[in-house]
């Protein structure tokens, strides 16, 4: 082989190769890509799935509300809850499907959720649904169960890869598996509610403590040092004061002294050395003591921490530990806006964490509550569908920042729903309707 030949050679040999890195190259490259937009899609398509299993399971709640509401104040309130809950949910209906998908008969039901609200809003300051009104609420909430459970199924399936989109079914490679598809669930779905009547018209508190006094209980209390900060937050984690790390402080509407020792952190206020919060992260073992000596231990903890007066109210259990909600009880008056949030360990009793932030956020000397409604006023007020267990008085928080001074009446209904109604003394208005939820987890409210 000659010399120019030679060249000849190599020169293919290199543009050859060059070709094929560059080939490889671009093969990575768009395989990355093919592999990004395929995660987003799926990233968007459940966060829409997701977001609709949220609007009807709160829609479903409403509705129940509504069954036991008594006003036109409350009914009034529900009725605005469901006209957003509805939008909510066509929007992310709206990025689920498409021409191949069948939801008609969903869009139908969400739309008539819309007219009800409409015309409970025409009712004005009647007390109450009228008997028509209060059958459709209840036809509405058999629906909304039997949806939001089928959407739920849905959802699971999708996190477990069993259910995917369409616009997935084009991402996949033909060696891959082709799963069930979200058009043919939510087909399924929608051919649930095609017998699904026209409807004929005629016409939390944990979630919305407020900060409203910013500490003001604290403002006229004495600043300590750091140093006497440091030995209080040693006796409430059980260590020695020299031991503790100092963290950043924390300077907002709560002034704080901040400290660690491993991944146990704790806040102590700068004024008057009252424990914030405190969490001990640590894994727990075989569980070796009840709920109810947990709540114990919780409340003989926040006796020796300063904060009397303490009454335990809810409380759920998760993964070996029991966390108890406290409110501040005074003259039988339970202050819910008070709030206290406590963790014990159940495999030996230990205080997992606590956090004070609603009852420093909210304690203050209140002024004298009005009340022009009397406690057997009130009752006339309670649906007729619901029997009355228990009565107390409560402070509730509201949405607007406000506190209302309530008749807390704790009801069920004939199916042994359990709820609670709060009647404003002042108003006579209902203020609030939680749900009773009770289980294995404990009980909370709704």
């Amino acid at each position: 082989m000659n010399s120019d030949v030679k060249k000849k050679f190599i020169r293919a040999i290199s543009y050859l190769s060059v070709a094929c890195i560059v080939l490889l190259v671009s093969t990575v490259v768009y395989a990355n890509k093919a592999s990004k937009y395929k995660f987003s899609v799926e990233i968007a398509y459940e966060r829409a799935l997701s977001e609709l299993c949220e609007s009807l399971d709160n829609i479903t709640v409403s509705l129940q509300k509504g069954t036991y509401c008594a006003t036109g104040k409350m009914l009034s309130d529900i009725s605005n809850d469901l006209s957003r809950q509805a939008s909510c949910a066509k929007v992310s209906l709206s990025q689920l499907t498409d021409k191949n998908i069948r939801s008609e008969e969903i869009y139908k039901f969400l739309s008539q959720i819309g007219a009800f609200t409409g015309a409970v809003a025409d009712n004005g300051d009647r007390l109450s649904l009228t008997v028509n009104q209060k059958e459709n609420m209840k036809e509405l909430l058999a629906y909304s169960k039997s949806l939001s459970e089928s959407l739920g199924k849905i959802r699971d399936g999708s996190y477990k890869g069993e259910i995917i989109s369409e616009k997935q079914v084009d991402t996949l490679t033909p060696e891959e598996e082709l799963p069930g598809t979200f058009s043919e669930s939510m087909s399924d779905a929608d051919q649930n509610l095609a017998d699904y009547p026209t409807l004929i018209y005629d016409g939390p508190f944990a979630d919305n403590i407020s900060s409203k006094n910013g500490g003001k209980m604290l403002k006229v209390l004495d600043e300590i040092t750091r140093d006497e900060a440091r030995k209080k937050a040693g006796e409430f984690i059980g260590a020695k004061p020299e031991s503790l790390r100092e963290e950043a402080d924390v300077n907002s509407q709560i002034d704080l002294y901040c400290f660690s020792k491993g991944d146990i952190g704790t806040a102590i206020t700068k004024r008057g050395g009252m424990l914030c919060y405190m969490i001990n992260p640590r894994d727990t073992g075989e569980e070796t003591i009840s709920s109810e000596e947990g709540i114990k231990r919780a409340k003989k903890f926040l006796n020796e921490a300063g904060y009397a007066s303490m009454r335990d109210t809810y409380y759920s259990l998760y993964d070996g530990v029991c966390t108890v909600n406290f409110a501040y009880s005074k003259d039988g008056i339970v202050h819910y806006s008070d709030l206290i949030k406590v963790s014990v360990a159940l495999d030996n009793g230990e205080i997992l964490s606590v956090d004070a932030r609603g009852y420093l956020m909210n304690h203050t000397k209140r002024d004298i509550y009005e009340e022009n409604f009397t406690l057997e006023q009130a009752r006339e007020i309670i649906s007729d569908d619901l029997q009355i267990l228990r009565e107390a008085s409560a402070v509730i928080p509201l949405y607007t920042g406000k506190e209302a001074y309530c008749y807390e009446f704790r009801c069920k209904d004939k199916k042994g729903q359990q709820v609670l109604i709060y009647i404003d003394k002042a108003t006579g208005e209902e203020k609030d309707i939680l749900l009773l939820l009770y289980a294995d987890g404990g009980i909370m409210t709704r």
